[in-house]
């Protein structure tokens, strides 16, 4: 004690009941080693900015202990149960590349919005981001009914779809496409781990009008995008009306005995607007700047010139209901109808898509727990490279988390 009075580290208290105290410095004291308790880690409140409303989120400071105690930039960070997108998030915010997986739709698309908002903050703050993709790379909840209940047969699974349905199943078909009736209209099932595509659709509305139908239910999981284009032409070629059904994730239930409700799959349309650059003129503060004016939809200006600045517009959405419990259906169904563009959670454009090629976002918007918002014309000024014919993909997903994709025809 004399030792530390003599170099005034003491602290006397004011009052005679107090205790002295000793002075210690930061570089004296090497700290307390962390515990394999972690109890100083805030949890996530309710009006928490990261807070995304996700049951299992974590707080980012977990998150970020757990990858700077475990990895080095550079590395490779990988969360196959991902929900909200907590992992990827902070570890690319950390320098880190990262994998991410879930089983759940809306796992992915809480997590694909939660990596695109912070690609816009470290771009509103001069950082380098990345770009990234997403994969759907099984079908596994389907992939494992069939295997545990169906004995791994695609009979069986037409068998208890049609009996879903409340359609006749045909013991005699007149073409190895159409697989039951309903009311009179003929009724095709896909196949329980495949996609009813363009040219699947051509082939089940020849066999429809070779058997002497007019209509055909084609009940599948999954459906190629764009194709109620093709669905019109068909009627105008071979007088046939294919009705797109999506097959409802209920009947998996075990000891389903009730038919869940077969919906139509979603209905989305868009179109492309022009926009023309007048010429340059001053503004206020002295800069130049540019009016765009949409034009009409063919992309020529009033002297016949090519244009090729380009946004799209969504001009209709009706979303599918397969995911809607029974007892909402109704209410829901009915406000759809009247505002469909209210389901829209996010939309993405790729203007210049290719078949085959993963999808590229060239634009985005989507809503957020503060701002619910949504844009339905693009403002991305798109400028392609060349006149020509391009061909746009627009990408919608419901608030359900359903994927819903169609493409328009750009002439510019």
């Amino acid at each position: 004690m004399q030792k530390y009075d003599a170099e005034n580290r003491l602290i006397f208290p004011a009052s005679k009941d107090g205790a002295i105290r000793l002075k210690m410095y930061l570089d004296e004291s090497p700290g307390v080693p962390i515990q394999d308790l972690w109890a100083d880690l805030g949890k996530i409140e309710a009006m928490s900015i990261e807070n995304l409303d996700y049951p299992t989120q974590k707080p980012e400071l977990l998150i970020e202990r757990l990858i700077q105690a475990s990895s080095n930039e550079g590395d490779l960070v990988a969360d196959f149960f991902c929900g909200s997108g907590t992992t990827g998030a902070v570890a690319e915010r950390l320098g880190r590349k990262w994998i991410m997986a879930d089983l759940g739709r809306f796992a992915i698309h809480t997590s694909r919005k939660r990596l695109i908002e912070l690609q816009r903050k470290l771009h509103k703050d001069g950082k380098p981001y990345r770009a990234f993709d997403v994969y759907n790379l099984g079908r596994y909840e389907r992939q494992w009914w069939q295997h545990d209940r169906l004995q791994g047969a695609d009979t069986e699974h037409r068998r208890i779809i049609l009996e879903f349905f409340r359609a006749e199943a045909l013991t005699n078909p007149p073409s190895p496409l159409l697989h039951g009736r309903k009311a009179g209209a003929f009724c095709h099932v896909d196949g329980i781990d495949s996609m009813f595509t363009r040219d699947e659709a051509k082939l089940v509305a020849q066999a429809t009008a070779q058997a002497g139908g007019r209509e055909c239910y084609c009940l599948a999981w999954e459906f190629e995008m764009d194709l109620h284009l093709l669905v019109n032409a068909l009627v105008q070629e071979l007088g046939v009306k294919l009705k797109l059904i999506q097959i409802p994730r209920e009947i998996m239930e075990k000891n389903r005995k009730a038919p869940p409700p077969f919906l139509e799959v979603a209905v989305l349309a868009a179109e492309a607007v022009y926009r023309n650059p007048h010429p340059l003129t001053p503004s206020p503060q002295g800069e130049e700047e540019q009016d765009p004016a949409p034009l009409s939809r063919s992309g020529k200006g009033a002297g016949g010139e090519g244009l090729r600045t380009v946004d799209l517009k969504l001009t209709q959405f009706l979303p599918s209901l397969a995911e809607v419990p029974t007892k909402e259906l109704e209410a829901i169904r009915e406000r759809a109808i009247k505002s469909g563009f209210d389901f829209i959670d996010f939309w993405a454009i790729d203007f210049n898509w290719q078949p085959g090629k993963p999808f590229t976002h060239d634009w985005q918007d989507y809503r957020t727990r503060k701002d619910r918002s949504l844009k339905t014309i693009s403002d991305a000024g798109y400028e392609y490279p060349a006149p020509g014919k391009y061909i746009a993909c627009v990408k919608v997903v419901d608030t359900f988390g359903c994927d819903t994709s169609i493409t328009v025809e750009v002439e510019v």
